[in-house]
């Protein structure tokens, strides 16, 4: 649910429809679908719905999702992770992270990326409530969790380590069988955890937005 558009489609070699497209032009019309007809499965056995590569069409397909989003993506699965790209203002995305039942800020623990932090909280502040929000960060800066959290009033729920292997796994770019005992995806396990705990329980709702 990028705006700018998605690069799933392209790292692993995936058709760019079915997914965010099929998956608007549907909600458009009031209707769901059946699952299948949006989701596509990643080698890593995970099931995605991938956005066009194409800004123009990714940001006008999220902007229908997001005004439809309980109907357009709650049916698809216990909980869906949406990866809502770069919160700006005006970003079609808006709406999807209002709706989310717990929002993951995902950001680098340096001192110009905290500066953003604290406008994007400051935005999201009119729609989103601080207990569903929680911090994210990849790699080591000159702060320490704690003195980042009583600057922004937001808990930091993990930090990822910079770990070329797993990354690349990710990202498409290497394969094998040991990808999951990589220190990222360790890592990630435990996210998961947390967010899991934070979120509602599965007969009640489980969407999750992430902004990178």
């Amino acid at each position: 649910m990028d705006p700018s558009g998605g690069v799933l489609a392209a790292r692993f070699g995936l058709a760019q429809q079915p997914g965010v497209a099929s998956l608007a032009a549907v909600a458009r019309h009031g209707m769901t679908g059946a699952r299948d007809d949006h989701v596509q499965r990643l080698p890593l056995g995970v099931d995605v719905v991938v956005a066009p590569g194409s800004a123009d069409i990714a940001a006008g397909s999220v902007g229908v999702i997001a005004r439809h989003a309980d109907r357009a993506l709650r049916h698809l699965a216990p909980m869906v992770i949406v990866d809502a790209g770069r919160l700006y203002p005006g970003s079609p995305a808006t709406d999807l992270v209002a709706a989310a039942d717990v929002v993951v800020l995902v950001a680098t623990p340096l001192t110009e990326y905290l500066d953003h932090l604290d406008t994007r909280l400051s935005t999201l502040s009119d729609s989103v409530q601080r207990d569903r929000v929680g911090l994210v960060f990849v790699g080591k800066g000159p702060y320490a969790a704690a003195e980042i959290v009583a600057r922004l009033a937001v808990p930091v729920w993990a930090e990822l380590p910079r770990d070329p292997r797993g990354a690349g796994v990710l990202a498409g770019r290497l394969m094998g069988r040991t990808w999951q005992r990589t220190a990222l995806v360790r890592a990630l396990r435990d996210l998961a955890v947390t967010v899991r705990q934070r979120a509602p329980q599965p007969d009640t709702a489980g969407l999750e937005a992430v902004d990178r």
